[in-house]
C-alpha cells in the first residue's frame, strides 16, 4: 500500500513538472513603495522576458527599459537565476520596477500575453518542493518566516526552514529502526537466551516515550512564542500592578488609582523584551468581596492564571504573598513593589522594585526573558497542526508497546515501530496527493 502511495505522490510530481507552464506573480507586498518585484518562473521564463524587451539576456543582471504599452517604457533592473540554481529549481527572472501598482499590472499583463500563466497562492513554493530544493517541512517552514511576530518565533522558524525539523526527526527514526532491527533479530532466535535483549528492547521503548514527551513540551514551547508569552499580573488590591504593567509596556494601558478595586475586568496589552513578544494580562486585585462585579472580576483573574505561560506575584510586603493563590505549574516570579515609600529587601525569590519610579523595572525585564528561556531551553522548531497530528499519531503507536507486549508479541512490537517511523516520515517526506499538497501551498500568497 505504502509503495502504492509513494507511486502516487510520483506520478502528481511528474504531470506538475511535465506541464512546463511559465508562472508569474508579483513577489512583493501590494501597494506603493520604493520598489515592486514581479518574478517568472520556468522553463520559457527568460524566452518570454526576451520576447517582450527585444533584447538577448546575456548577463545575470541588468537594467533596461520595459515596454507597458507602443509609447510608455519602464526603467526596471533585471535579475536572472538559471535552473537548477534558484529557488524554484527552474529559470527565474525577477523584473524589478519602480512600486506602483499600475506599472505591475501593466509589466504581468505583458508577460500573461507573451504566455506566461499567472501562479496560484504558494505556487512558487510548491515548485520548489517538488523540484527537490526544499522538504515539506521547510517548504511549510517558509509562510512561518513570513508570519513570524517576535525574534524568538522567527529563529524558531528559521531553525525549521533550514532543516533543523527534519534533523530532530531523522535521528529518532534511525534508532526506532535500529531498534526494529534488533526485535526482528530476536522473533528469528525466540528458541536463544533472549532475556538481555528483551529488557534492552523495554529500555529503548522507554527512550522514545521520553522524545515525545519533551518534544510535546517544545510544540507547546513553539505554539507561547508563535502566539506570544502570556504573563498575568496578581496581587491584592492597590499593590501596583496597573501601574508595573504601564512601566513595563512604556505606555498607560491600565488605570491607575489609589482606590482599591479599580481594575474589573483583564486588560492585555503587548510588548517585545529582548526579542521576545509577551502578552501582559492586568487582573482584578485578589481579595474577600461583597461586591458582585468585583467578585466577578476576582474570577476572571483567577482564571486569567490558569492559562498563563508565566505569573507575576505582586505585593508590598512577603506576607501579603500568602495571600495569593499561587501555582505550582507555572513560571513563578515575587515582586516586593513601592520600594520608593517603604525601603524593603527582595525576597530571596524575587525582585524589589518601585513601578513608579522604574527603579530595578530593567533586571526584572531580564528575567522575564530568562523565564521564558527556561520554559523553552531546547532549539525550538517551527510546528503547525499537520506535524501535530502525525506526532501524537506515531506516539499513540509507542504507547501501544508495554513491556508485557515485548515479553509476549515481538511481532506486533515491530509492526507498531514501522508504523511510528513512517508516520514521522511523514512530516518531511510525506506520501502526497493534490488535496494535501493544496492545503498546505493555499496558506500562502500569490508570489511565494
Amino acid at each position: 500500500m505504502l509503495l502504492y502511495l509513494r507511486y502516487k505522490c510520483f506520478c502528481i510530481r511528474q504531470k506538475v513538472l511535465s506541464e512546463k507552464r511559465t508562472i508569474v506573480a508579483c513577489s512583493t507586498p501590494p501597494g506603493r513603495g520604493a520598489i515592486s518585484t514581479v518574478r517568472l518562473s520556468g522553463s520559457k521564463a527568460i524566452a518570454i522576458v526576451q520576447k517582450i524587451t527585444k533584447e538577448k539576456l546575456k548577463r545575470k543582471s541588468c537594467i533596461l527599459n520595459f515596454p507597458l504599452n507602443n509609447d510608455l517604457k519602464e526603467k526596471c533592473v533585471l535579475t536572472i537565476f538559471t535552473a537548477p540554481n534558484s529557488y524554484t529549481g527552474e529559470d527565474i527572472v525577477e523584473i524589478s520596477t519602480h512600486g506602483n501598482p499600475l506599472i505591475v499590472e501593466k509589466v504581468i499583463q505583458k508577460c500573461l500575453n507573451a504566455g506566461a500563466y499567472l501562479a496560484e497562492p504558494g505556487e512558487f513554493t510548491l515548485r520548489a518542493y517538488l523540484n527537490n530544493k526544499l522538504t515539506i517541512d521547510q517548504s511549510e517552514a517558509v509562510i512561518d518566516v513570513i508570519n513570524a511576530n517576535s525574534l524568538a518565533s522567527l529563529k524558531a522558524a528559521q531553525n525549521s526552514l533550514n532543516g533543523g525539523l527534519k534533523v530532530r526527526i531523522s535521528k529518532v527514526q534511525k534508532k526506532l529502526r535500529e531498534t526494529r532491527v534488533l526485535v526482528e533479530t530476536l522473533i528469528d532466535f525466540v528458541d536463544e537466551d533472549v532475556d538481555l535483549y528483551i529488557e534492552e528492547v523495554i529500555d529503548k521503548i522507554k527512550e522514545f516515550k521520553r522524545f515525545f514527551r519533551s518534544f510535546d513540551d517544545d510544540m507547546k514551547a513553539y505554539s507561547s512564542i508563535a502566539n506570544d508569552v502570556k504573563v498575568v499580573v496578581i496581587g491584592l488590591p492597590n499593590s501596583g500592578k496597573s501601574t508595573l504593567i504601564n512601566a513595563i509596556i512604556g505606555d498607560k494601558v491600565s488605570i491607575v488609582s489609589e482606590k482599591a478595586g479599580t481594575t474589573r475586568d483583564i486588560v492585555s496589552a503587548e510588548c517585545s523584551i529582548g526579542g521576545v513578544r509577551f502578552l501582559f494580562k492586568d487582573t482584578a486585585g485578589i481579595r474577600e468581596s461583597s461586591d458582585k462585579i468585583e467578585e466577578e472580576g476576582i474570577k476572571l483573574s483567577k482564571k486569567a492564571l490558569k492559562g498563563a505561560d508565566i505569573a507575576l506575584y505582586l505585593a508590598e510586603k512577603e506576607l501579603d504573598f500568602k495571600k495569593l493563590p499561587v501555582s505550582k505549574s507555572k513560571k513563578n516570579i515575587f515582586i516586593i513593589n513601592k520600594i520608593d515609600i517603604n525601603e524593603r529587601k527582595a525576597p530571596k525569590w524575587g525582585f524589589a522594585i518601585s513601578a513608579k519610579t522604574k527603579k530595578n523595572l530593567k533586571p526584572l525585564k531580564e528575567e522575564l526573558v530568562k523565564s521564558f528561556l527556561s520554559l523553552n531551553q531546547a532549539e525550538l522548531l517551527s510546528v503547525n497542526l499537520r506535524h501535530l497530528s502525525l506526532i501524537k499519531q506515531a506516539f499513540k503507536k509507542i504507547s501501544l508497546i508495554s513491556p508485557s507486549l515485548v515479553v509476549s508479541n515481538l511481532e506486533l512490537v515491530a509492526e507498531n515501530l514501522k508504523n511510528c517511523d513512517e508516520l514521522l516520515g511523514e512530516i518531511y517526506d510525506p506520501v502526497s496527493s493534490d488535496d494535501m499538497l493544496g492545503k498546505i501551498f493555499k496558506r500562502f500568497c500569490i508570489g511565494k
